[in-house]
């Protein structure tokens, strides 16, 4: 925790993705304010390992079991300068630009929309254009996606990651309608079968006497977005007073980048993206015109 001499305070929390994933992390603070308070813990934790274990009859063919078969095998990438800009889109805008898209995608999301327009521009800004094909590393959580659902305070790792490709020609012609509808559409395939393959072929991969095999790259090798609308962390309060501004950070990042997609402290569709992406890309990004038509603010500056 630092307590800055001008008043305010930060509080910050590490953990290894092994032990927890963003959500776990989100509801250890949110729980930790509320016990601080004398208040009632709105998430108790659930420690219940079993909750995702394999299955007697597992099946790990899936094209999602595939996609971590692949990332299992990745190699390190070279390591590159990285930076990180963050952007906080109004309410207003992401209902304005979302009413647009839905006009064709009536479920179309926020993040839907988001991941479009910076799959897009990161597209552009990497410049490569003997490259017909672009792929995109999803996260979303899968809690309350399960036929059974999990508590929400489920603490381990409920984080699923699937591959989405698209014709970067098709991209630029469709724009960003067309290609929030190919991340909607890639997202409505998923079903609970996709999960818990891929917790089959995590067991699959157990040694002699249970023991898991050697962890590698979650967040990678290709662009990664994760949906992190579902956190809270705004709803948090020490003192009477609730956060000013929430981040995410993920270390030891190889690959493309990474995008946070998560709430803002103004309510309704208000939202707020994190970028990490190579140095000469980040700088692109922060003058992209597609970006900055939604008025976004600048809360750390990529040049």
């Amino acid at each position: 925790m630092n307590d800055f001499e001008g008043g305010g305070l930060a509080i910050g929390l590490s953990c290894p993705h092994m032990h927890a994933d963003p959500t776990c992390a989100t509801l250890f603070l949110k729980s930790w304010t509320e016990l601080y308070c004398r208040a009632a813990m709105a998430h108790h934790p659930f420690f219940h390992p079993p909750g995702l274990s394999g299955r007697a009859n597992p099946n790990t063919g899936t094209k999602s079991a595939k996609y971590y078969e692949t990332k299992s095998r990745a190699e390190p990438t070279s390591s590159v300068k990285l930076s990180t800009v963050t952007f906080r889109f109004s309410d207003t805008t992401i209902k304005k630009c979302l009413s647009e898209i839905q006009t064709k995608y009536p479920s179309a999301t926020p993040f839907d929309m988001l991941t479009a327009l910076f799959w897009s521009s990161v597209t552009r800004a990497k410049n490569h254009s003997h490259e017909k094909q672009c792929s995109l590393s999803i996260g979303i959580d899968f809690r309350k996606l399960l036929h059974a659902p999990l508590p929400h305070g489920f603490f381990g790792n409920a984080l699923h990651f699937s591959k989405l490709e698209s014709d970067v020609d098709a991209m630029e012609e469709g724009g960003l309608a067309y290609v929030s509808g190919v991340v909607h559409e890639h997202l409505s395939s998923l079903d609970e079968e996709d999960y818990w393959s891929v917790i089959d072929w995590f067991e699959s991969q157990k040694g002699e006497g249970g023991k898991f095999a050697p962890p590698f790259i979650m967040y990678g090798p290709e662009l990664t977005c994760v949906n992190m609308e579902h956190l809270s962390a705004y709803n948090a309060v020490l003192e009477d007073m609730k956060p000013i501004h929430v981040s995410y950070h993920v270390g030891n990042i190889e690959g493309e980048g990474l995008i946070f997609v998560l709430p803002s402290p103004e309510e309704g569709l208000g939202r707020t993206v994190i970028v990490t992406l190579p140095s000469d890309q980040t700088v692109k990004l922060c003058d992209d015109p597609a970006i900055l038509g939604l008025d976004p603010i600048f809360l750390i500056s990529g040049r």
